[in-house]
């Protein structure tokens, strides 16, 4: 169980770099981060490597708090829900990344029709949680 959760895990770290290539690679000079093209917009280089270093930070941070609550944790489908959870915010991340490339190729995509994708994350993060509370109340 723990090996699928990690495989998983890897998985969604190779998603979120081909995604952030993919969508790096047709992004305009400056980078649009709402609807509103006026609002915030930051140059491609540094959205890039903004979008690397908070995925790294949160997986470092994920990582950690496994390391740390791992060994108090008795039962096996629990420790590998709790890994799981990386799994999760990777691939909100990804999704968030693949918005952001819509709404910056607006000539081809409309963006209107994928907004969808901004509430697929917290959907699956609260899935996780309740996930979460019922293996642990969950008589073995």
């Amino acid at each position: 169980m723990l090996r699928v959760v990690n495989f998983l895990k890897v998985l969604s770290i190779l998603l979120f770099l081909v995604i952030l290539l993919l969508v790096y690679a047709y992004l305009p000079v400056m980078t649009s981060l709402t609807l509103d093209n006026a609002d915030l917009q930051i140059r491609k280089e540094d959205f890039f490597y903004f979008a690397i270093g908070v995925f790294v930070v949160t997986n470092v941070f994920f990582l950690g708090f496994q390391k740390m609550y791992e060994r108090h944790i008795t039962k096996l489908e629990v420790k590998a829900w709790v890994r799981g959870l990386s799994f999760i915010v990777n691939i909100y991340m990804t999704l968030i990344i693949g918005f952001i490339g819509v709404i910056n190729n607006t000539a081809h995509l409309d963006p209107s029709g994928f907004a969808y994708i901004n509430y697929l994350g917290p959907f699956l993060i609260f899935s996780w949680v309740v996930g979460l509370i019922y293996l642990v109340k969950k008589k073995s």
